[in-house]
Formats: C-alpha cells, structure tokens, sequence
C-alpha cells in the first residue's frame, strides 16, 4: 500500500487517494461547468462540424454518408480537438498566471489537482461530443433521407470524434505539465499538428493521429471497414497519448527543482511508470503488428515467383479441388478449408501464396501432417508460404487457414477491395483461398461451398449464385462451381431484376436500399429506354456476353466500376439523392439515372474523352440524354428543361465579371479562384459542350448526320484506348474546325 504525504503534512493512504480525487474531480468539473471560457469552447464546438458540411476537403469520400457524416465529423474532429488542447493549456497554466500556485499546493498535491482537472475536461469533451451529435442530427437525417443509419451515425461520433478529443486534451496537458510554459506547449503542441497533416502522413491510417483517415463509406451496405480501422488507430493513440500523459505526472516539480532533477526523482513512482511504460509499449505493438494493411513495400515488386511455371514438364496436376469458407462479418474473419486431389506431387519445395492476413493453421496430405515455413516477407498483398510433399500419388492435401484480409500497401488509394462486413462482402481470389505454384488446374475443376449470412445475396466471377442450404443459425451455404484459381466473390443485401431488351437480358443487380429510389424513379424502363436508344445510335455495347448482361451496383468502398465481359458495374452513388436530383445532369431523378446509364456508351465505362476546359464525357453523355428526352417527351419538353437551360447557364458566364475581365483572375483568394474555376469547367461541361454539339449537328447536315458520326466515333473506340478521345478528334470525324463551333 502506498502512501502520499501531501505539502500540508498529512498523510494520504492508498484508500484514501482515490476518494481524495473524486472530492477534486467533482469540484473541478463544477468550476469548469461554470467557466466563460469552457462555454465558449463548447459553442465553438459545436459549430466545429460546419466547415465539414460547405467544403469537401476532410475526407475522401463522395458518397452522401460521406458527404453528410464523415466530412463534418471530421472537421469537428480536428477543429474541436485544437480547441480542446487551447482550453487544456489555458487550465493548466490557470494557477500559474494568477499567482495562487503555492497556495493551491498547499491545499492538494500538483499530481491529484491536475488529474482532477484532466478528468474533468475528458468528461465535458464527452458531453460536448454528444450535444454536437444531436445538434446535427436532424440536418444529417433530412440531407441523406433514406439512407440515413442514426446507429451509423452516432458510431462516427463515438469512434472519430470523442477518442480525439481526449488524445488532444491528453497531450495538451502533458505538454504543458513538462515545459511549464504556455509559449512553448503551444509550439511543441503545433509541431505536432503539423506532423499530422504533411508530407507522407497525410496518406497514412495510422500516423494521423489528429484526424483519422476515411477513404470511403457505403451508403447501400453500410460498410464499417473505415470505422473498424478508424477504431483502432484510436486505441493506438489513446495507448500512446494516457502512456505519454502518464510520463509527464513524473515531470512534476519537487523541491523547487527543475525538469530533469524532478523527473528523475519520479521514476521512482513505480506506480505511474509501469503503467506508462506498458500503455506505450502495447501502442507501439498495435502499431506495429496491426491487421488491416499488409507489411510489404510501399511500391509493387515486379516478381513471377507466384505464378505457375510455362514449362509443362515442371509441373504437377490437380484432379480437382475443394474449397469450403466461412465468414465471420461482425469481426471481419475468414474460415478456410481448401482441399487438392492430386494426381502427381511436385518433386521439390512448393511455393504457396495467400494474403498476409490469414495464417495456416494445419496442412495434411493424406493422413500425414505436412511440415511448412511462413516467410514473414509481405509483397504485393500476398505472403509466401513452403512446404514439400512426399512422393505419394493420388492423395488429397488439405490446408486448413484463417484470417483477416488485408489490403496491399502498394495499392495507392487503400481501397477495400477486399473486406468482410455485416452487409459487403467483397474478396477476390488471393483472400478466399491459398494459390499453389507447380501445379495445373483444369477449367471448372473446383467446387466452391460459402457461408455467409442469410439475407446477403451472393455473385460469383460475377453471376448470381442459385444452390445453397439454409443453416438454421441466420446463415446459408452457397454452392457452384468455378475455374480453380479465377474467382471473384461479392455477396451484398442485393435486389436482382431480370429486364429484356430486344435479344439481350439484362440482370440489374442492386441494393436493397435503394428499393423505393428504383420504384419512384422508373429505373427499370429507364435501362430498357437507354439500352433501346444508345444501341440503335451508336451500336450495342461490346461486352455483353450470350446476349446477357450482368449490370450491378458496387459498394463504393472497392473503388468505381468497370466493363468485363458480360458484366457491368457502376460506382454506388449513381442511385444516390445527392446524384438523382444534381440538375446538371437532368430535368427529374429519372433522366438523371439515364445519363449515368448513358455513361456506359461515353465515359468512364464506354469511350472515354480527354478532360480539357470545353470537353469531357459529360458533354458528349448531357448531349445524348438530351437527344432520348427530345424522342420520348418531345421538343417542347427537350427545349424547356435542356437547351433553354444550357442558354441561360452559358449567358450568365458570359456575363460574369471576372470571365470578361480575366486579368484580375490572378488578385482574388485562392480559394475564390478555385471556386470560380470549379463554376466554368461545370458550366463548360453540361452545359457549353451540349450546345457546341447541337451547333455541330446543325453544321453537318442534321441529327441523322449527326447520329452516324457519333456512331462511327463509337465504332473505332479501340483506336482511342491510349490517348482517350479529344476534342480535335471529333472536329475531325465531323469536318469542323474550332472556329465552326464557337458560341456568342
């Protein structure tokens, strides 16, 4: 039991000291609930999140949860936590600047009063953190609509903002309590701020300690792979902050010493140094040894020591293979069983690659144990594994694995491609299972069984999945079978619709969210109206497959989409309030949904035009939803909500200031500047570039003329692949030079 003996003279026993610090606890946080100065914190506080919602600079992501959650979150994270380590200082220098200091000390040890205080703010930061949640709410919910999740909401809260605010007030106070001087805690406090948001930190999960990273949330599948890792790197630097904080109580001043005499007599506190010791250690550990991104180099190592060898004499065949795999969303975890019939065993050591966040947990081969080595070596989002079979044919060999799937270090954006959530599941084929070297596989050779929960809906090397076994538990087991090492894995709360167009049936896959958004926006015809057009315009799209297509809606938490044979996939937010109502794009959510549709023949998925300041796909994309709302409303409708639009948007720019008179472009604010730029390249591309076609139509002799153009524009696609398709080049495939075109 240890004991205090405080500057009054009495002694406070081990019993005592926690009783003795409630008493100041509660005293310093009724004087804190009474300070000017904590209320006007708090006010600022609360206002904190605003930036977050006007300027879409703190997070990465595009989505509405994005845009409405973690952007403002965000930015009350970071600009509540310098307010909260301000607050800190100014507290902790409180005694100091009024001259009461000695008589304080007198009263309570420096060490309990300050805790008190430390204490008491870490509380009112909590208070404060929900009072900003539930001031927000309500626009929050109004903003997103349907897709508001209050449960995700307030997650952003708890995980992001409250551990932040409390590592700022944390370091504050240690800073202050080893300097004892304002000027320079605040100097060390800036320093450290600046370490968080430059260079290579300001793309790194774990190093931002003032602001945590998020990449992308789900507005359909609710993700919380950007909170599960958010969640971490805040435990990392609570660890690291209370540890740091806990360093400092041994910089106390004693016997009017300075700093290094002080400290070393309070190493001698085994009580407040072991504690310190191990928060730091078990920080650096969680740093060091965390799950989510790989161990490898930052860059890809181009290697071809995972690949299967070209000399048909080095390797071995498997008859056929087994694979059976369990998720576990809620922790994000892989239960693996992969079975090998194998007809030859390789004759030497055999190199096997799987993700670096699974580990073996037992390899047989027949009824023998089979001896391997993990080398500890992360490169390019797989780790190696050696093993050698003994020379026995026709056994099975089974590798029993587990794990969490990592992200590659090299991949530039950390994208969650692969990552297993509550209602996303997304794995490519080096998280489902371990790829052996020296070995065949025959096309269709492996039988694949997954469990995952009962209301996902699953897709595999992109077609639905139709056999499974309901298991009772809130769980089914889908069957198929696949090529032996290609596959593709995605199960998501998914809606499938089966539409037909002419000869090709399309499968529009979706999310459940999104159920009423497809019902009021007539988005089925809208596919059937947009397929029926473009294909008739400008030629049918090349990778439809046995006249079916596969036209899915991807989480936005594994990047945008893409065109594989037979398959199609778009970015999630095409289905979004935010996108259906963006008027740039359409006169009602339904012709809204029928550009981005469009964007499958121009841009992005189809032919894709090179980014200048009077050209992109947007034009070519607004021109043609233009042209299928003229052929189904008419040319009233098309010139109401279409050209008159694209006119008036083109007149006001016209008319600006600052258009006429570019030369003082260069004396306004940078942020105005960048404003300003945003305006005309919007204006530019939806509205300028449409009516530079319209006149193009005109000078060729029509829409027909005009259609036929386009049509051989789309048919020589392939020769654009490399430089993308530019504005010269179709002045060049409609005879005009860019005089022809140039507007009033």
């Amino acid at each position: 039991m240890f004991s205090k003996k405080l500057s009054s003279g009495k002694i406070l026993t081990g019993k005592q000291f926690p009783g003795k610090l409630f008493s100041l606890y509660r005293v310093e946080l009724r004087r804190l609930l009474l300070s000017k100065t904590v209320w006007i914190i708090t006010v600022l506080c609360l206002f904190a999140p605003l930036p977050g919602y006007l300027l879409p600079y703190f997070s990465d992501s595009r989505t509405m949860s994005g845009r409405y959650i973690a952007n403002p979150v965000l930015a009350g994270t970071m600009i509540g936590a310098v307010l909260w380590a301000i607050l800190t200082i100014m507290e902790a220098d409180r005694l100091h600047r009024s001259g009461v200091s000695v008589l304080a000390d007198a009263v309570a040890s420096p060490v309990s009063l300050s805790t008190a205080r430390t204490l008491a703010l870490l509380t009112i930061a909590m208070l404060v953190t929900a009072v900003t949640a539930l001031v927000w709410l309500p626009y929050t919910a109004v903003k997103i609509a349907y897709l508001f999740s209050a449960k995700f909401y307030c997650a952003n809260f708890v995980i992001l903002m409250l551990p932040t605010w409390w590592i700022s007030i944390l370091f504050a106070d240690a800073l202050y309590r080893i300097t004892r001087r304002v000027e320079l805690s605040v100097m060390l406090y800036v320093g450290l701020v600046c370490v968080n948001i430059g260079g290579m930190v300001f793309y790194d999960y774990f190093t931002r300690w003032l602001s945590p990273r998020i990449i992308s949330y789900s507005d359909g599948f609710s993700s919380i792979w950007p909170l599960r890792i958010a969640f971490y790197t805040r435990i990392i630097w609570v660890c690291l902050s209370f540890g740091f904080w806990l360093i400092s109580i041994l910089c106390v001043r004693r016997y009017q010493r300075g700093l290094v005499f002080s400290f070393v007599r309070g190493l001698r506190r085994i009580s407040v140094l072991l504690p310190a010791l191990l928060l730091v250690i078990a920080g650096i550990s969680l740093w060091h040894f965390q799950p989510f991104i790989d161990h490898g180099p930052n860059e890809y190592v181009f290697t071809t020591d995972t690949g299967n060898e070209d000399d048909e004499a080095s390797i071995s065949l498997i008859k056929s293979i087994r694979y059976s795999i369990r998720t576990d969303p809620a922790f994000g975890l892989l239960y693996g069983r992969a079975e090998y019939d194998i007809q030859s065993p390789y004759q030497g050591e055999t190199l096997l690659a799987m993700s670096p966040g699974y580990k073996i947990t037992k390899m047989t081969y027949g009824d023998s144990e089979v001896a391997f080595r993990t080398v500890e070596e992360d490169m390019n989002g797989w780790r190696p594994t050696y093993f050698e079979l003994p020379q026995e044919y026709h056994k099975t060999l089974v590798i029993e694995y587990e794990g969490f799937p990592t992200i590659s270090r090299a991949s530039a954006l950390y994208r969650a491609e692969d990552c297993i959530d509550p209602n996303y599941i997304s794995l490519s084929s080096a998280s489902l299972f371990p790829r052996l070297n020296n070995y065949y596989t025959p096309q269709k050779a492996a039988a694949v069984d997954i469990t995952i929960p009962a209301h996902l809906t699953p897709l595999l090397n992109y077609a639905p999945m139709s056999n499974f076994v309901d298991n009772g538990n809130d769980t089914k087991t889908w069957s198929a079978v696949c090529p032996g090492y290609v596959m593709n894995f995605t199960a998501g709360d998914y809606v499938i619709d089966t539409i037909s167009v002419d000869d090709l049936d399309i499968d529009f896959v979706y999310g459940k969210t999104y159920e009423s958004i497809v019902e009021e926006s007539n988005v089925r015809q809208a596919i059937v109206d947009v397929f029926t057009y473009c294909g008739e315009h400008y030629g049918k799209l090349p990778w439809a497959k046995d006249n079916r297509l596969l036209l899915q809606q991807r989480s936005s938490m594994v990047m945008g989409g893409y065109a594989l044979p037979g398959v199609s996939q778009w970015f999630e937010t095409v289905l979004s309030p935010d996108t259906l109502g963006d008027p740039n794009k359409g006169a009602s959510a339904t012709e809204v949904f029928i550009h981005e549709m469009i964007h499958q023949w121009w841009g992005g998925l189809g032919l894709d035009c090179t980014e200048e300041e009077l050209w992109s796909s947007e034009g070519l994309t607004v021109y043609s939803t233009y042209r299928l709302v003229k052929e189904t409303y008419g040319d009233a409708y098309a010139q109401q909500y279409y050209v008159d639009v694209w006119e008036d948007a083109v007149e006001m720019q016209n008319r600006s200031f600052y258009n006429r008179h570019p030369e003082y472009v260069p004396l306004l604010p940078d942020l105005y500047q960048a404003e300003l730029n945003l305006s005309n390249s919007g204006i530019n591309h939806y509205n300028r570039m449409p009516l530079m076609i319209l006149k193009a139509q005109e000078l060729v002799g029509g829409e027909e003329k005009m259609d036929a153009i386009l049509r051989q524009i789309y048919a020589d696609r392939d020769l654009f692949n490399q430089n993308y398709f530019s504005y010269q080049d179709f002045l060049r495939y409609c005879g005009l030079t860019e005089e022809d075109l140039y507007l009033e």
